[in-house]
């Protein structure tokens, strides 16, 4: 009997020890477990920002020289929906051009000419490492208005024929800039290439350029200095001014200063 009640009291006595160490367990652990969810919730980092994706480029400009002005307009869209990747793009731009120029062919030896062009062309864009590459063909349109008539000057009338165009240039938050752009159209046998060198100074690029353009009855060469600004925090636009010296034929300004100014912005 005796040896029952101790066999007994021994084992309350057990219980009761093995409750209080289990309450200290759990006194312990809880406040770690509770640590460690909050501690989880807080390094929980915020959603990312959706990307923003633009498909659609829209560009213009006004350029100026003695004798001459013209302002244009554009678009630029990739058929993928991204603009920022590799892929199948179409082009179409229109421009209007004013000029003047001297002739004997004409009585009273000056005529003035009105220019109304555009293209319309499908391309292909691609992402190397340190380089954007795009090539463009499509068609291409000009019309010369002169006033008086000059039967001695080809590009008066209508005119059609194949355009191809073709552009290198830099990564765009590169911080060195470079860009190579060239075009040429069949319908008046004209070309327009331009080279840019800068330095991107958060934002603002500035460097010099150098342009050569011309048809088969005219030829001009630019060379001068650019500064552009950039804004990809704010929003996708860029807006760029040039300036400098060129040079044409003496019956259509000759040796002159120039001026031109270009936006684009992406949507």
């Amino acid at each position: 009997m005796a040896s029952n009640q101790n066999r007994t009291g021994f084992v309350a006595r057990c219980v009761r020890v093995a409750r209080a160490a289990a309450c200290a367990v759990c006194a312990v652990a809880a406040p770690v477990a509770a640590h460690a969810a909050d501690t989880a919730v807080k390094a929980r980092p915020p959603p990312a920002a959706p990307v923003k994706i633009y498909s659609t480029v829209l560009f213009g400009g006004f350029d100026y020289r003695k004798d001459s002005y013209y302002g244009y307009g554009g678009i630029v869209a990739a058929l993928n929906g991204n603009i920022a990747t590799d892929g199948f793009l179409v082009r179409a731009m229109g421009l209007y051009n004013p000029y003047s120029y001297t002739s004997t062919a004409v009585a009273g030896g000056i005529v003035d000419g009105k220019m109304s062009a555009g293209e319309a062309m499908i391309g292909y864009q691609k992402y190397f490492p340190g380089v954007t590459a795009r090539l463009f063909v499509g068609v291409d349109y000009e019309h010369h208005k002169l006033s008086p008539s000059n039967p001695l000057d080809r590009n008066e009338g209508t005119h059609w024929g194949v355009h191809a165009r073709g552009e290198l240039e830099a990564p765009y938050l590169s911080q060195w800039y470079y860009n190579l752009h060239g075009s040429y159209g069949s319908a008046t046998q004209r070309y327009w290439v331009r080279g840019r060198v800068g330095y991107n100074f958060a934002g603002v690029i500035v460097g010099p350029e150098g342009l050569a353009t011309g048809n088969w009855v005219s030829n001009e060469q630019r060379v001068g200095g650019f500064l552009m600004f950039r804004s990809p925090q704010l929003a996708p636009f860029e807006v760029s001014f040039s300036g400098g010296y060129s040079q044409t034929d003496d019956i259509r300004g000759g040796k002159s200063g120039y001026g031109t100014v270009e936006l684009s912005v992406a949507f």
